[in-house]
């Protein structure tokens, strides 16, 4: 990464392939039109220009986990999960629903695919 700021950063990102986790406290950077996946060791897991990107909200998890394709693999992303405060209340996430509200729309605002 640059010195400069990245325009949008989603931090405390649960990624993963399919089942398999791949980052429990990962990275979703969204800059001069590329997002790019970071682990939990900041190490970049995949890039592409927005255009390039397909996203959805995941139905069964009441729309709190983004289904991103990047690069034709495709990643569930849950902005904000990994972030279990100390006063979080079992069973309220809406902060998490709104960031992959967010996400999509960035998305869609750069040209790639948000449904």
């Amino acid at each position: 990464m640059t010195s400069a700021e990245p325009e949008y950063v989603f931090d405390q990102v649960q990624i993963g392939k399919g089942l398999k986790p791949v980052a429990q406290h990962g990275y979703v950077i969204v800059d001069k039109g590329t997002l790019t996946l970071l682990g939990s060791d900041q190490q970049p897991i995949d890039s592409a220009p927005l255009p390039q990107v397909a996203g959805n909200l995941v139905r069964f998890t009441r729309g709190k986990t983004v289904a991103l394709t990047v690069n034709g693999t495709k990643y569930n992303v849950s902005p904000g999960w990994g972030a279990r405060g100390i006063f979080v209340l079992p069973g309220d996430s809406e902060h998490v629903k709104t960031a992959a509200e967010a996400l999509l729309k960035l998305v869609a605002a750069g040209g790639g695919r948000a449904s």
